[in-house]
């Protein structure tokens, strides 16, 4: 077999590598290699074309006969890494799990007519080096997986999933056994595969006589990871009948051509079914259904909406899921299991097929954009895919970012827009309580203002439930001594520790760092230290002194570390088995509470007081998210604000409800600064053992740009200068997307420096 140098992708702080690798092997699979002295999974790019001088290494393995992930999902990966400044091999996990790994002994479905004999297996091709034979092999998988059935199958029984029972072709011996000719004679009839339980059922034998025949070589036993998905029971699908305004956005929305339609309603008035309607025209079509939503608790209460639609159909992805339940998940799509494909940020990557609608559900929520590497933005790619696949994509939201807004505005989307609740549902009453006043008249800091409390009590009273927002995890915000001002912060990170009392730990919530509050100062060693602010675990604890009777529940990321205890809380919410509900931000969105009448929030001003040009923005899209929650059924809704900045636009239009209102008054601001959405944005971060050493970097960087018409501002501290004992400056470039993508050209980033790119930064933190 000639070896000839081939480029090969890790998904590691490296740049692209070369070794030996087959003649002929395709760009896309994935190979096995050595890396100073350990092994990895690399990425085949394709011949190198100018090959170091250096001795070369040939590769260890080859692992698939040919690319797995569909060929429009490789062209998406290719786009994101050009525009995002990474590798495709950085982007791989999220589509294909590393240790899903094809079956070399897998052979081609038998058709009607054909030999006994089965077909030559995978490794057969690859040992005779006939790479074309397995690429063409792959185009005709694409069109119809089940050619090869066990392509993705385990050879270890080991494990959760369920063991497939098949024919391997052998001959059978002159004489068998009546048993073993019933279990030969049941896989015959059943076109040569059974699950093992159905097979056991059908010939009436045991797990031995399967055993035996496995030891003769006449079947093979091996485990199916397509079936892991997460299984729901289909409930009763209510039907809706939409109304005109409804009928008008299903109307506009053409399918079988690409377009951007931003679906702007307020909310609870009916976009989810618009969607279904949407759906369902597409999977009627025979092709598939991409549905991204921002949170994992905004599955539960859809995926039951959707299986009672489309039973059987759907499959769901988050990072709630176990290992096996992920890779069944992936398996299931690859196989074109699943028609309808739900989803968090990277389902964006998903490996589906088809796809003839994306939705993006509350797309101006920014855990669309991932933090971390790579650092995508999964709304902006679904728009992308869309364009690839020759679909619709609707961006679906109460308070749609102004970036989306813009682009609506300026005729790159269609703007549809929902206007009203169902007939009989109003929108809630919402009032601001300036807590001010509050002090000057109680003469002291509290947490509920009167006006609040006596909404509680009479919410409570009458047997309705409430909901409390509060941004803010932990009970107190920081302790600090009040002799000498010492502030108890975080060793590692430049900022304050939280105080959990329940657990009597001073947490970090940026890197985990905890420990036991002292009693003393560190800095004095005065026993003067006293907690600071106030969080959901303080505010749970005064609204079980006040209503000691009521049914109390906090839903934070403390208290929904453990699997399922989110959803289980929204469902005893959603049936009516809490009073009062107590959380973050987990609770502002896409949920359903038909008893729920009143919103309060503590502090509505708490994100207005961030170094962020969007503050605003978020603020009033939280405020006016969380006011939805109210009187989403028959009962009326009434919504409370606490804030010390009562006249701040954002709180204002988020009174009113009025998004538009909004828009038009925060627009101006962007465009005189020049912001997004009239410029785009390129953060360049450093991160080094010292502050000097960071600047250094990206100095040098800005000293070497060359490209013109770039507003160029730092190096600057970032708002967070440490985290986890790193330093982090920031270089930020405004300008146009092409002249950004030409920096990104130009000056490409080596990723083992200590630069790294966020294009189109969600946080500056």
């Amino acid at each position: 077999m000639n070896l000839v140098p081939t480029r090969v992708q890790l998904n590691r702080p490296l740049p692209p590598l070369t070794y030996l690798a087959p003649e002929g092997l395709p760009a896309g699979v994935r190979v096995r290699v050595k890396v100073r002295n350990s092994l990895a999974v690399g990425l085949v790019m394709g011949p190198e074309p100018i090959p170091p001088a250096a001795k070369l290494r040939p590769i260890e393995a080859v692992l698939d006969p040919f690319p797995l992930l569909p060929p429009k999902l490789r062209e998406l990966q290719a786009f994101a890494a050009r525009y995002y400044g990474c590798l495709e091999a950085h982007l791989l996990p999220l589509s294909l799990p590393q240790a899903m790994l094809p079956h070399w002994e897998a052979c081609q479905a038998r058709k009607s007519g054909e030999a006994d004999e089965a077909a030559q297996p995978l490794s057969f091709h690859r040992d005779r080096g006939a790479w074309q034979v397995l690429a063409d092999l792959g185009e005709a998988w694409h069109r119809e997986p089940s050619i090869l059935p066990t392509l993705l199958h385990r050879a270890i029984r080991r494990g959760a999933g369920f063991t497939e029972v098949r024919l391997t072709g052998v001959p059978h011996p002159p004489r068998v056994t009546s048993a073993h000719a019933k279990v030969l004679l049941a896989l015959e009839e059943a076109g040569g595969a059974l699950m093992e339980p159905e097979l056991l059922a059908a010939a009436g034998v045991g797990t031995s006589v399967l055993g035996t025949l496995e030891k003769r070589g006449l079947i093979a036993r091996m485990k199916r990871v397509d079936l892991l998905a997460q299984r729901r029971e289909a409930g009763t699908d209510r039907t809706v009948i939409l109304n005109a305004e409804q009928r008008t956005a299903l109307d506009a929305v053409a399918l079988g051509d690409f377009g951007v339609h931003l679906l702007q309603g307020v909310t609870g008035s009916g976009k989810t079914e618009v969607y279904l309607a949407l759906a369902e025209r597409v999977l009627a079509a025979g092709r598939r259904v991409l549905w991204l939503v921002p949170e994992i608790g905004l599955t539960t209460s859809l995926l039951d909406r959707l299986e009672a639609r489309f039973p059987g159909r759907v499959a769901v992805g988050h990072a709630g899921l176990n290992v096996g339940e992920k890779h069944g998940d992936v398996v299931r799509l690859l196989f074109n299991g699943p028609d309808l494909f739900v989803g968090v940020r990277n389902a964006v990557m998903a490996p589906l097929r088809d796809i003839g609608l994306i939705v993006v559900d509350e797309e101006q929520e920014g855990s669309y954009k991932s933090e971390e590497h790579p650092r995508i933005n999964a709304r902006d790619l679904a728009i992308k895919r869309a364009q690839l696949e020759g679909c619709p994509v609707v961006l679906g939201s109460a308070t749609p970012s102004l970036e989306s807004w813009y682009a609506a505005q300026c005729g790159r989307y269609q703007l549809l827009q929902l206007k009203q609740r169902p007939a009989g549902i109003t929108l809630p009453t919402v009032e601001i309580v300036d807590l001010r006043d509050a002090y000057r008249q109680l003469r002291r800091k509290v947490i509920f203002a009167p006006p609040l409390l006596q909404a509680l009590t009479e919410t409570v009273a009458r047997g309705e439930q409430s909901l409390l927002l509060l941004n803010r995890r932990g009970y107190e915000n920081f302790w600090m001594c009040r002799a000498c001002g010492k502030t108890l912060g975080c060793p590692h990170c430049a900022i304050s520790l939280t105080y959990h009392r329940g657990d009597f730990r001073l947490r970090c919530h940026l890197c985990g760092h905890e420990t036991a509050p002292p009693e003393a100062c560190p800095e004095c060693g005065a026993d003067h230290l006293r907690g600071v602010g106030e969080g959901t675990e303080q505010v749970e604890e005064h609204l079980r002194q006040l209503f000691p009777a009521a049914r109390i529940l906090r839903l934070d990321r403390d208290t929904t570390r453990r699997r399922g205890s989110l959803e289980a809380g929204l469902l005893a919410a959603e049936t009516g088995e809490v009073d009062i509900l107590v959380g973050t931000q987990m609770l502002a969105k896409g949920h359903n509470f038909p008893r729920l009448t009143l919103v309060g929030v503590i502090n509505a001003d708490q994100g207005l007081k961030v170094a962020d040009f969007r503050a605003g923005e978020r603020t009033f899209q939280l405020l006016t998210q969380v006011a939805g929650r109210a009187g989403r059924a028959d009962l009326p809704g009434r919504v409370i604000l606490q804030t010390y900045s009562p006249d701040h636009p954002a709180i204002n239009f988020a009174l009113a409800q009025d998004f538009e209102g909004f828009a038009a008054s925060e627009l101006p601001f962007r465009e005189g600064l020049g912001y997004p959405p009239y410029t785009a944005l390129s953060l360049y971060r450093a991160e080094a053992d010292t502050p000097q050493e960071a600047r250094d970097a990206l100095e040098a960087f800005r000293q070497r740009l060359t490209v013109p018409s770039l507003k160029v501002l730092g190096p600057l501290e970032a708002a967070v200068p440490r985290v986890r004992d790193q330093w982090r400056m920031h270089l930020l470039l405004k300008g146009s997307r092409g002249a950004l993508g030409e920096v990104l050209a130009r000056h490409p980033l080596d990723p083992t420096d200590l630069i790294s790119l966020d294009r189109d930064p969600g946080q500056f933190g």
